[in-house]
């Protein structure tokens, strides 16, 4: 029996004007109602989430950042739960070692300040959506090396031909201390981000399951890219977006009909519940 549903947002809760529609809103709320519990996994930062998170009324333990940072709101507060850090040297190297291929990169400095991605340029390419829906944090400087803090920032994004970051990444050695995420890729175009040690998004799913009182056993995942496929792996109910790609889909025991611009978020929760799926 499920007792815990992780939803995705990009592609997956949100369609594609960024929106949580009232079909998706509402089934969540009967999910609740019935005693399932709802939360969050993404991999948007808190500052870029944060609005949908208080439109949805959650006061429990949601992930953010590919689980880099779980936190739990409650009356206005934030609770820290986890908070990992890419250490200043490694990002340092991602950078410099991005600089000599030309791939270009975005420094997230902070989980909660804002400007937060930091960035020589904005290049024109794939991506031009995500950089227009971000535009208010991030902040052009000549050297964002310089803005890189002592004690460690929340992640290095590298964005441009996949290619050619295999290649940044083939020149990297970490020994483990640096969590690489294939979030999505447009075409030849990826988009891969950097964290700290053991930074995933099935690594905040202990978290998630102990504040509800879970196992793998009793959590469906809903998700529709390459950074959901671990946790994915993990729990008892994966379930893809029909607008997810076929690596995706494979590790789902079931894919919606409906993709994130018809609701098929709301479709697969109302199978939940219906018993239909499980």
């Amino acid at each position: 029996m499920i007792k815990l549903i992780i939803i995705d947002l990009d592609g997956t809760l949100l369609n594609v004007n960024k929106e949580i529609s009232a079909e998706n809103l509402e089934s969540l709320k009967k999910a609740i109602e019935s005693g399932i519990a709802v939360t969050i996994s993404t991999g948007r930062s808190y500052i870029s989430a944060r609005d949908y998170i208080e439109h949805l009324g959650l006061e429990v333990p949601v992930s953010f950042q590919n689980g880099a940072l779980v936190l739990k709101p409650q009356s206005g507060k934030l609770e820290v739960l986890r908070a990992v850090l890419l250490s200043a040297n490694h990002a340092r190297e991602i950078v410099e070692k991005a600089r000599e291929e030309n791939v270009p990169y975005i420094v997230f400095r902070d989980f909660f300040e804002s400007p937060d991605m930091y960035m020589e340029f904005i290049p024109d390419s794939p991506y031009k959506s995500y950089y227009e829906h971000n535009s208010f944090r991030i902040k052009t400087v000549e050297n964002p090396l310089y803005h890189i803090k002592s004690e460690g920032i929340p992640e290095v994004a590298l964005e441009g031909p996949e290619d050619k970051i295999i290649k940044v990444i083939g020149r990297l050695d970490f020994n483990g201390s640096v969590s690489i995420i294939k979030n999505n890729r447009l075409g030849e175009h990826a988009f891969y981000e950097f964290f700290g040690p053991d930074v995933r998004k099935a690594s905040s799913l202990d978290f998630l399951m102990n504040h509800f009182g879970a196992n793998s056993e009793e959590v469906a995942y809903i998700g529709d890219n390459f950074n959901d496929i671990d946790v994915m792996k993990k729990v008892k109910l994966p379930i893809a977006m029909f607008n997810a790609p076929d690596e995706v889909k494979k590790h789902a025991k079931y894919v919606t009909e409906r993709d994130n611009d018809s609701h098929g978020v709301a479709e697969a929760v109302m199978k939940i519940l219906k018993g239909e799926i499980g």
